[in-house]
């Protein structure tokens, strides 16, 4: 249905420029001072944080082939620097606020983060998925549509998850497309970044300690369609009402998905089959039941992949095919294993609490009854919306980890609850309470970074966790 205009994009003129990377993450900020430098930028490379924690993102600087490019000023944010430089790529972790980038801005510093980079570097048609849950997951069955129909050589994905955007966009071509995950932290910092077609997926309280309030952070959220046109595409969640402000404010044309409705262009689903439907016409796509991955939650996700896949034009066969191939991603309600009648979920992607409610949710469909673990860093969390939830479909929660005391008091007369210092101990606590038939889900809720490097880190922790208790219980 879709027919995309090629643009113009507006120029960075780096060469005998000196550019300003503010975080030297492991991903986003390397790769966006490699960017910078191979444009022919001088690089300084700037991170708050002990060099001694830094000493891999500055080996990989010093052996890659721009080593020359690079200076280093590490252990803090010199305000003084914003003297110094030309333009600002901040990582996402950090905040927009920041004294540093309040300086450079005031002295009329263009400042933007590595996804606006990425876009100006890059060429390729592209697609941002947003939204407070699903992300990665629908961003990923995207991709995985794409590459049925068209290629891996002419699909990338990236931004907040994989490989970072400015890794993956030099080397496609303007008919080629990258799928790209953005989050609010991301979007802060665009200036002309217009992707083809934006997905909202949904919108509920998360980052708030970021952000400071709700407003802000939909007003973050927001951003993605802020550039947009009538020749691009916004798909937006039907059955979430807080969408519905983002097709307001975005001049692109609105494709919906919903699961409680028919629509008149996008995808729905109707007697157990993914629809998809325009100009009056209906076309089923694929049965429900052939999806990999559980949960109404992920039946919505493949609903969004449908809709955008559809509306760019991609045959429903390739639609399909990518759709019942998908596996599911780690970490992400994936099935650990079942011991003693116990099954054991990793869900240690979900930080934030509507991811939580989705995953107890389907836990909840096959149990018979839940066990949760949650917790980590709060980040400003509302526990309101989920104790509905928790009342009904868990029997115990573990709270995990040294930062768990308002999470303690919101659930304190709800259900019962017990605190746990660390993964391990978490894992016994969780085991000792279930019965048969129940299933123990590690679903935070929280950031990671009290106990672990990242999320990563620990749904790999409690994999290990459950694997030494089915040893040493016999029941490997």
């Amino acid at each position: 249905m879709a027919s995309f205009v090629q643009r113009d994009r507006r120029p960075l003129s780096l060469a005998r420029q000196t550019a300003l990377v503010v975080g030297l993450g492991p991903l986003s900020g390397v790769s966006a001072a490699r960017a910078l430098a191979r444009a022919g930028a001088r690089v300084i490379v700037n991170d708050a944080r002990d060099p001694d924690s830094l000493t891999d993102q500055v080996k990989a600087l010093r052996a890659d082939e721009f080593a020359h490019a690079y200076d280093f000023v590490l252990g803090s944010h010199p305000v003084e620097l914003a003297e110094r430089v030309d333009l600002v790529v901040i990582s996402p972790g950090v905040p927009y606020d920041a004294p540093l980038l309040t300086a450079a801005r005031a002295r009329g510093v263009t400042t933007i983060g590595e996804l606006e980079l990425a876009y100006r570097l890059g060429r390729s048609r592209v697609i941002a998925v947003t939204g407070t849950k699903g992300k990665s997951t629908t961003t990923t069955l995207i991709g995985a549509i794409l590459e049925a129909s068209l290629g891996q050589d002419h699909v990338a994905v990236g931004g907040n998850i994989g490989l970072p955007l400015t890794e993956i966009t030099p080397g496609l071509a303007p008919d080629d497309w990258v799928v790209a995950e953005v989050s609010s932290f991301q979007l802060e910092s665009i200036v002309d970044f217009r992707p083809d077609v934006a997905v909202v997926l949904n919108i509920s309280p998360d980052h708030l300690d970021r952000h400071g309030s709700m407003m802000a952070y939909v007003a973050a959220k927001k951003r993605i369609v802020e550039n947009q046109t009538a020749n691009d595409l916004l798909v937006v969640n039907d059955d979430d009402p807080a969408t519905a402000e983002f097709a307001e404010a975005s001049k692109a044309r609105v494709v919906r998905f919903s699961l409680q409705r028919p629509v008149a262009l996008g995808a729905f689903l109707e007697g157990g089959s993914i629809v998809w439907a325009e100009n009056g016409r209906r076309s089923a796509v694929c049965r429900a039941d052939r999806l990999a991955v559980p949960g109404r939650h992920n039946l919505s996700n493949a609903l969004a992949a449908a809709a955008v896949a559809r509306a760019i034009g991609v045959g429903g066969a390739h639609v399909e095919a990518g759709l019942v191939g998908f596996r599911g991603l780690d970490h992400a309600y994936e099935l650990v294993g079942e011991f003693g009648s116990v099954t054991y979920v990793d869900d240690s992607k979900a930080t934030n609490l509507a991811a939580v409610k989705a995953a107890v949710e389907t836990a909840a469909e096959s149990a018979r009854s839940v066990v949760l673990i949650m917790g980590g860093v709060d980040k400003g969390n509302q526990y309101d919306a989920l104790l509905a939830t928790l009342r009904q479909s868990v029997a115990r929660v573990i709270l995990l980890g040294p930062n768990v005391d308002r999470l303690t008091a919101a659930v304190d007369g709800v259900v019962a609850h017990a605190r746990a210092p660390d993964m391990d101990c978490a894992v016994r606590l969780a085991a000792a309470s279930a019965e048969s038939g129940d299933v123990v889900l590690m679903s935070p809720g929280h950031a990671s970074f009290d106990l672990y490097t990242n999320w990563k880190e620990r749904g790999h922790a409690f994999q290990r966790a459950v694997r030494d208790l089915a040893t040493s219980s016999g029941g490997a």
